[in-house]
Parts: structure tokens; sequence; C-alpha cells
């Protein structure tokens, strides 16, 4: 995931000999005329699909005018492209979000997602994300990343290395209750703490659903909506071999046991779930007994 903020390029200079008073004139005539400054926040999050397939990218562009607040960016034309291939364009809705169905390649890999947007006053900003193309037959291991120790002072060397022992052959995905604005400093925490790689997911996304409007009622468009659902039905649908979640929290063994998945619990106790339970006492148990 990758969050970008840039800051306007027409904020208002203060003139040799102005005062206070000018200056604030001067904030307070851009703002009157619409054309506030501060940071365009461009949210964009790691995604998954298969080759020869489209990912459905939903990404959000707000302004952090006061610090504090980010309003969204509403009705706000946006270009996406995964490496080499085709642009696909969406506006953002009342709330700031985009969403299209983007092609990725051919090949499995991991690729480059690009999302810009230039507003009327001329300046653009753009971000970018990861792209993982994975083959639908791919083992894969989901793993709680909120469980995970040493993401922000690192000192934990046992349970990089069970993981990078345990998922050799399979791929893995992180999920995550933190919101996509910090899927960013996760990551340099996976690779500064030596775990192995792998998109960043939420635990829950936006919804969203396909309509067809426009003067013949035959182009689709995604509709992003204000709820949030579970990823992990779709995700099992996308990878059927996405079997083991890796957790210590009753909470992320529930999810996982609720979407079918066998659930690897890492610590002294374990809860009751309606599917296989394995418990390792700790990150050297599981590296030393798997999974």
């Amino acid at each position: 995931m990758s969050t970008a903020c840039k800051r306007r390029s027409d904020r208002p200079r203060r003139p040799h000999g102005a005062g206070w008073p000018a200056l604030l004139a001067g904030w307070l005539g851009l703002l009157g005329a619409g054309g506030c400054g501060g940071n365009y926040i461009l949210t964009v999050p790691d995604q998954l699909a298969s080759p020869g397939e489209a990912a459905t990218v939903v990404v959000r562009l707000q302004r952090n005018d006061f610090f504090v607040l980010a309003p969204a960016i509403k009705r706000a034309a946006m270009r996406m492209r995964i490496a080499d291939g085709p642009e696909r364009d969406a506006f953002t809705d009342d709330l700031g979000y985009a969403a299209a169905a983007v092609l990725v390649p051919d090949k499995p890999g991991t690729y480059p997602l690009t999302v810009l947007h230039m507003d009327s006053w001329g300046d653009e900003i753009g971000a970018k994300a990861s792209v993982h193309v994975w083959q639908a037959d791919r083992p894969v291991v989901a793993v709680d990343l909120d469980c995970l120790p040493g993401l922000l002072i690192g000192g934990s060397q046992l349970a990089p290395r069970a993981l990078q022992h345990v998922l050799a052959g399979a791929s893995v995905l992180y999920l995550t209750r933190s919101g996509a604005s910090r899927h960013g400093r996760l990551r340099q925490g996976l690779a500064r703490a030596g775990y192995p790689a792998g998109p960043i997911l939420s635990w829950q996304r936006q919804y969203w659903h396909v309509v067809r409007d426009g003067r013949y009622y035959n182009m689709p468009r995604i509709v992003v909506e204000n709820r949030l659902v579970s990823q992990l039905p779709d995700l099992r649908k996308m990878f059927p071999n996405m079997t083991t979640g890796v957790c210590d929290s009753a909470l992320a063994a529930e999810a996982f046991a609720g979407a079918g998945m066998r659930v690897v619990f890492v610590g002294a106790w374990a809860p009751k779930v309606k599917t296989e339970l394995v418990r390792r006492n700790t990150w050297a148990d599981l590296d030393a007994r798997g999974l």
C-alpha cells in the first residue's frame, strides 16, 4: 500500500514588508476563492489477482487542509495502471473513493500499480502500490500481522525465522486491523525485522458492486459502498489453497475459522473454534514443529 501526500504549489507567498494581517488576508482570499492549500492524500492499497484477470482497485483521495481534518475530494478523475498495461479511469464519489477493474499481466510476479490525479490547478499527485499476481492453485498462508513481534523496534528473530521456515513453498499474505494509511509503515517494519515479503491487506474492505448506467445502460461502473465486509471469503475463492491462518488472538482465530480455514494458534492457551486448531506454545515451537 502507498499513501502519498503532496503540498499544493499555489500557496500564497509573503511579500516583502507585509505583516501578518497581509499574510492572513492572502490566506482568507485563497480559501474564499475555493483554491485552498494543504496536502493531497492518495491512499492506494496492495492488490492480489490471478494472471490475466482484473484487479478491482479501490483508492481514496483526500486533502489535509487543517492538519487534523482530511475531507474527501469529490468527482476527481483518477488514472490507474498496472505495470505497462492499459490505463483505467474512474471518478471519486462523495467519500473520495474511486474504483476500477484494472487488467493484470499474464505471468505471476509482483508488479507496480500506479495511480495518478491532476486537479484543475495543474497540481498532480501520484501513489504506487504492489500488485501480487499468483496462480490460483498456489498454496497460501494467511498471517495476522498484528500478532507479529518486533515490527516497531525490532529485536525479534524467532518469529521471522519460524515463518520463513514453515512457509517454504507457499506464499504469505498479511491481514491487519490497521488502516490502509499505515500499511506502508508496516511493510517497512516487516522488511526490517526479516519477515517474508507479502501483500498487506485489511481484514475488512469497502464493499463494492457493479452497475450499468449511461445513455444506453450498458456501461459497467463500480460503486463503492460505505460498509465494510470481510476479505477472507473472496480471497478463498481466488486462492482455494489458502487453507491455514496463523494468529495469537481469539478474534483472528474466529475470523479464520469462520472462513473454513485451519487455525494455527501461537500461545500458551487457545480459544475454541469450529474448525481444526493447532496450538504452538511459542514461535520457537512453531519453528521446530511446523504448521
